[in-house]
């Protein structure tokens, strides 16, 4: 591909993939830091991290006790990629590294990959052997999925040779490398995967005896039946009940390595008496500690890179190879939950012409950075639900939202009916009556839909029907309230429980 300028993709405020696009990267020629290059990168690999963050599901997070002024990437949760392979363009030149301009590299990076050129530490990265086994495509894929691997069983758990591994969902990278760091060290493997066809690759392509459905909790007593004792080590990446149960299984002083993330996002709670017999709890994730491990990261690079050298480790099947202006397509296909192996897309080193929105650019860093409420993109594409839309504040913000932001679709929720807001008599039929004249005028829409706002039920149901129509919910105004003001000294229990539920339950 010829580079006129530096691009990267940009993850638009609405979340919605359809508006993913690569855009002009207007960076001038900073400074490096010590131990720090400049890299063009090739190609990269995706990781299901990234369709959440393309999607506003992935949470940023900040490290404990460090306040908001201190962050230096609040906006990271819109950095996609980690894991790339590419040539280095730049090195510092006031400090000794291994490196040098034109040295072909692999590494992984928690500030984002999707770009035609990222700076990174020089510690994330090794020289790839000119004689290595794998190609760009098949090695861009690995570090993140392998060095967590090696991380986990090597540095936390310290497996040993005959000791047991039950390994969920295995046909993904990690998984697909965690059988065979443990087939290297000489564990017995146990594997769980969601399909038959699944779990036919498995036993064939691996040689994996017991493989068992990890759709429901039939494979504990499956594994009971095999392991009277338990299981001395289990890698979980399954969730809500699917992670109680195979806890249960652990053996005496067994480890337990949680790769998933919903339950810890989601604050479930586990019972700490499945840990009695002197067990271990390990929460991982690897890429948010790279920055804060980057010298063991160096080194697990190099063992990486040495076991594939060795023949010891081979590619992940099947890996599967998408251009830059399919990016949408290769994210939605790790959407899906069904794929197997790994997904990789290039970027420098694609054949394939890639349009690089420039006029859009501007705008759409400056909705980005400017964080604007309910942004154009986000009126445009979906729907706004208003509370309490039967009052005077939300038939006059339906108005403005109409006029001034663009906004096509607006949900008006009360617990009243269409007719008694259509009754001369009620005190905002004129409100009404205008807002019908501006959604002409703009050739908008307007539902409106019955619902209590205290009731849990009601909301979910109807937010669950707008989000499978073709304007799901994007954003919300919260204007339901009982007007019932008094005096301090003449609030009473009673009036607290009618006034407080639409505002603080409907929250």
């Amino acid at each position: 591909m010829l580079i006129q300028k530096p691009f990267r993709i940009c993850v638009s405020p609405s979340r919605f993939l359809s508006e993913l696009t690569w855009i002009e990267e207007n960076r001038e020629k900073e400074l490096l830091l010590p131990g720090m290059v400049e890299i063009r990168v090739h190609c990269v690999g995706i990781n299901f991290r990234d369709v959440l963050k393309s999607r506003g599901l992935y949470p940023h997070t900040r490290p404990f006790a460090q306040p908001d002024d201190e962050q230096p990437k609040v906006n990271r949760d819109r950095e996609l990629g980690s894991d790339f392979v590419g040539t280095i363009v730049r090195v510092d030149l006031t400090t000794t590294t291994n490196f040098q301009v034109g040295d072909h590299v692999v590494g992984a990076t928690s500030h984002g990959t999707y770009h035609s050129h990222i700076i990174c530490n020089s510690q994330l990265i090794i020289r790839i052997p000119s004689d290595f086994p794998l190609t760009d495509k098949q090695l861009c894929d690995m570090p993140t999925p392998l060095l967590t691997v090696i991380y986990s069983l090597k540095y936390r758990v310290h497996l040993k040779p005959n000791e047991t591994v039950l390994i969920h969902a295995a046909t993904g990278a990690g998984g697909q490398m965690c059988i065979q760091y443990c087939q290297y060290i000489g564990a017995r493997v146990i594997a769980t995967a969601r399909t038959e066809e699944k779990r036919r690759f498995l036993r064939e392509y691996y040689g994996i005896e017991h493989v068992f459905n990890s759709r429901d909790t039939s494979f504990v007593n499956n594994i009971r039946q095999i392991l009277p004792q338990g299981v001395d080590v289990i890698v979980n990446s399954l969730s809500g009940n699917l992670l109680k149960e195979p806890i249960k299984l652990l053996a005496y002083h067994g480890h337990f390595v949680e790769w998933g993330k919903r339950d810890i996002y989601d604050k479930n709670y586990l019972s700490m008496f499945q840990l009695r017999s002197d067990c271990s709890f390990h929460v991982i994730d690897f890429i948010s500690l790279a920055d804060h491990v980057s010298p063991l990261m160096r080194l697990m690079l190099e063992e990486a890179i040495d076991l594939f050298v060795q023949r010891k480790l081979r590619a992940v099947e099947p890996t599967v190879t998408y251009e830059p202006f399919q990016v949408i397509e290769a994210l939605l296909r790790c959407n899906s939950g069904q794929v197997m192996g790994k997904t990789v897309f290039r970027i420098t080193s694609s054949d394939q012409p890639l349009i690089i929105n420039r006029k859009q650019s501007n705008s759409l860093l400056k909705v980005v950075s400017d964080n604007t409420m309910f942004p154009l993109e986000v009126c445009n594409q979906g729907t706004i639900l208003i509370s309490g839309g039967f009052g005077g504040l939300g038939l006059t913000m339906s108005r403005w939202m109409i006029e001034q932001r663009g906004v096509k679709h607006i949900a008006l929720m009360s617990r009243r009916t269409l007719t008694e807001l259509e009754k001369p008599s009620n005190p905002q039929y004129d409100d009404w009556l205008r807002l019908k004249r501006t959604t002409k005028e703009y050739n908008a829409h307007v539902d409106v839909v019955q619902a209590d706002v205290t009731n849990f039920q009601q909301v979910h149901d109807l937010i669950e029907r707008f989000n499978k129509s073709s304007y799901p919910i994007r954003g919300i105004i919260h204007s339901a309230v009982v007007a019932d003001d008094r005096t301090l000294n003449n609030l009473t229990q009673e009036h607290l429980s009618l006034v407080l539920p639409p505002k603080v339950r409907g929250a």
